[in-house]
């Protein structure tokens, strides 16, 4: 494929005939013109550019070879190089006397706009193939097979960096307009735009997923560290008001497809409903939640709430409920719990009695308190 197209070739008229009065003419590799500032000559056969390109010269054309060459008008042509090798020609229209001295600059405009067009391709072909990577590796629960390798060694990425997922999801978007594709793609260069060599995709209309170095400068996977550090990130990125974001930072594993099973950790925390949804939430802090969600349904988890269940049923006003959530909130710190709540101690004391003789649970025993607790977590899960 030619990288000398028909819309490039009247993008380098443009520019050129803004600077120069003349008619500047663009042909391909056959002559044929496929920009110029009079329309009537697109689709022709330039003799004149033929030769420049055949003969790999500058040919002027004078009021006597107008009379021997097809398709041709006094003026000067060069032949167009790129990479080096001839891919067209530009022309000049005019004596051959008056626009010889500008023929020099047309063609480096030219061939500058042309190397541009081929850096550009270049830089969208390696992000097109690095989003297709990101994509690939969240999907593969085994390591890397060959042609992955050499695909990741193509656009220069380590696979054996350790890395860890980032999904992001924005809200509050009127997706089908025009304004909020373009504020999508403003957000994908920011989230792409180098700070640690992380690889970035978007995997749906609304969904990002950032593939970020996991381990600190120690070689050490921080969590809480890294949780502050993206939160910085994505804070400086929603000031900016492209889009309402929603992040989850996910767990870093280092065995065979650690990224897809990061992913889907990531993916699994930002699922997990929130009264109030923050920036960023991390994995390590919604560990348990996360890893109970599978149980949000079916007979186990109807057995697991049953606790909650039979209090609901003695609990019309919540107030028992709302007690036993700060109970945990707070460790199980009886006095922390009854500063909270603004209560006596002893009236935490007795509504913790009433939760016991309720759910059927002794609280005093570690088993049985670890049941009402996912009963809890698991009565806050979608069902």
């Amino acid at each position: 494929m030619s990288l000398l197209s028909v819309l490039l070739a009247q993008s380098i008229v443009q520019r050129t005939m803004s600077i120069l009065p003349q008619n500047i003419n663009v042909m391909d590799e056959q002559g044929i013109i496929l920009g110029s500032g009079d329309p009537k000559r697109l689709g022709e056969r330039h003799e004149g550019a033929v030769l420049a390109i055949s003969q790999e010269r500058t040919v002027e054309i004078d009021e006597l070879a107008v009379n021997r060459l097809q398709g041709v008008r006094p003026g000067v042509n060069l032949p167009l190089h790129h990479d080096g090798k001839v891919i067209g020609a530009i022309g000049i229209t005019g004596q051959p006397d008056e626009v010889r001295q500008f023929g020099e600059l047309v063609r480096m405009t030219a061939e500058m706009m042309l190397d541009q067009r081929q850096l550009l391709q270049t830089i969208e072909r390696d992000s097109r193939m690095s989003e297709e990577l990101v994509l690939q590796l969240i999907e593969r629960t085994s390591a890397p097979d060959e042609p992955l390798q050499q695909w990741a060694a193509r656009l220069d990425v380590d696979l054996l960096k350790p890395r860890v997922a980032l999904v992001i999801q924005t809200s509050g978007m009127a997706l089908n307009e025009e304004s909020g594709l373009e504020a999508l793609q403003i957000l994908q260069r920011r989230l792409s735009q180098d700070r640690r060599g992380q690889l970035t995709a978007r995997r749906s209309l609304n969904e990002f997923v950032v593939l970020y170095p996991a381990l600190d400068r120690r070689g050490q996977w921080d969590a809480s560290a890294l949780s502050l550090e993206l939160n910085r990130w994505l804070e400086d990125i929603q000031r900016d008001g492209v889009a309402q974001i929603h992040a989850a930072l996910g767990h870093y594993f280092s065995q065979d497809g650690s990224i897809a099973l990061s992913y889907q950790t990531a993916r699994a925390t930002l699922l997990q409903p929130q009264a109030k949804r923050p920036l960023l939430q991390a994995f390590e802090q919604r560990r348990l939640p996360v890893l109970l969600s599978p149980l949000a349904s079916g007979w186990q988890a109807e057995l697991f709430r049953l606790p909650v269940s039979r209090l609901a049923e003695h609990d019309k006003d919540h107030l028992l409920y709302h007690t036993l959530l700060r109970w945990f909130e707070h460790d199980l710190h009886y006095a922390k719990t009854a500063a909270a709540l603004h209560i006596h101690r002893n009236t935490l004391d007795y509504r913790l009695q009433k939760i016991a003789e309720i759910t059927q649970l002794n609280l005093d025993k570690l088993e049985e308190r670890m049941q009402l607790y996912i009963a809890v977590q698991l009565d806050q899960l979608p069902h």
